[in-house]
């Protein structure tokens, strides 16, 4: 009974551990070397999905969290959606953008890059939008 609990524990440090992105330990039960990085991994431009039209149509918002792995290329592989927004076609959106944008990969304490994890959150929020001219729209300057 102690060995199930030791080993059901084990598991669960290890699921929480890689949920956070740190190491877990090797099928010998060492812990995994992880390098240190002297640069994390960041997008090379803003992060700019674009907003499903019919997601506009049915005013659905959220916010997604995508962990993703960026390679020492900068190229994006194994992408999980880890928090849905609750609506798929955003879900969907934030999946399908982040799979081709290319990030600046982390850097070790060298200089080489280097993959690494990276947690990457993506909201659709629905502003009120202001008419156009409205924001323009001046009072006329009083002549003496």
């Amino acid at each position: 009974m102690i060995n199930k609990a030791m080993a059901l524990f084990a598991a669960l440090a290890a699921a929480a551990a890689l949920a956070q992105g740190q190491p877990v330990a090797n099928g010998s039960g060492a812990p995994a070397a992880v390098p240190s990085l002297a640069a994390s991994a960041r997008p090379e431009k803003p992060l700019l999905p674009e907003y499903p039209p019919a997601a506009i149509r049915r005013e659905e918002q959220g916010k997604v969290l995508v962990r993703l792995r960026v390679l020492a290329s900068g190229a994006v592989a194994d992408l999980q959606l880890r928090s849905s927004s609750g609506h798929a076609s955003l879900d969907e959106a934030a999946m399908n953008y982040l799979s081709t944008a290319r990030f600046v990969p982390a850097r070790d304490a060298s200089g080489s890059p280097v993959d690494s994890l990276v947690a990457v959150p993506v909201s659709f929020v629905l502003e009120d939008q202001v008419p156009p001219r409205a924001a323009q729209i001046k009072k006329p300057a009083t002549l003496p």
